[in-house]
């Protein structure tokens, strides 16, 4: 009996050391803040005129739970205090996570102040955990919006959203 308590120790240790751990790095509540700029270029063959936008900080709270912990994914939900809310899956090795792709319909650019579109853009985020506290995702927007009739592609890989744990 004295033989069995080590031999049953050592094979649930070797047991447990064989899940993947990355995941449960990032559970968790964050309070987070998304900052950055667009390229808004306007559809015309004749004048495909660019400028660049400064997005209007958004902050909200962020909740990632653990999905799957043998494949390392979580499901990500974002609540913008614009009443918008994201909901996505990721995946996550060692400090790095990588969202899935998803939509956001219901961003808002701010040209000059006082014109204001709305656009839809796909985005991509992929982060790093640094310090088990904080969460930095370099964001990239793809997409299209409208203003007075011209549309405008918009693009952006000047973004980040930086997430520190509640």
């Amino acid at each position: 009996m004295k033989r069995i308590i080590p031999i049953v120790i050592c094979a649930f240790m070797a047991l447990a050391s064989c899940q993947k751990k990355n995941a449960p790095l990032f559970r968790g509540d964050y309070s987070f803040k998304t900052s950055g700029s667009v390229t808004a270029q306007r559809i015309s063959a004749s004048n495909p005129t660019a400028f660049e936008i400064t997005l209007p900080n958004e902050i909200g709270q962020m909740e990632i739970a653990l999905l799957d912990r043998k494949n390392d994914s979580v499901v990500v939900v974002m609540n913008y205090m614009n009443n918008e809310v994201i909901v996505t899956h990721g995946h996550c090795q060692g400090n790095d996570i990588v969202l899935n792709d998803f939509r956001r319909n219901a961003l808002k650019l701010s040209m000059d102040g006082n014109l204001e579109m709305t656009c839809e853009v796909n985005v991509r985020a992929r982060g790093t955990m640094y310090d088990e506290n904080t969460l930095v995702l370099n964001v990239t927007y793809r997409g299209e919006a409208a203003l007075g009739g011209l549309k405008y592609n918009i693009k952006g890989d000047n973004i980040q959203t930086v997430a520190t744990r509640n």
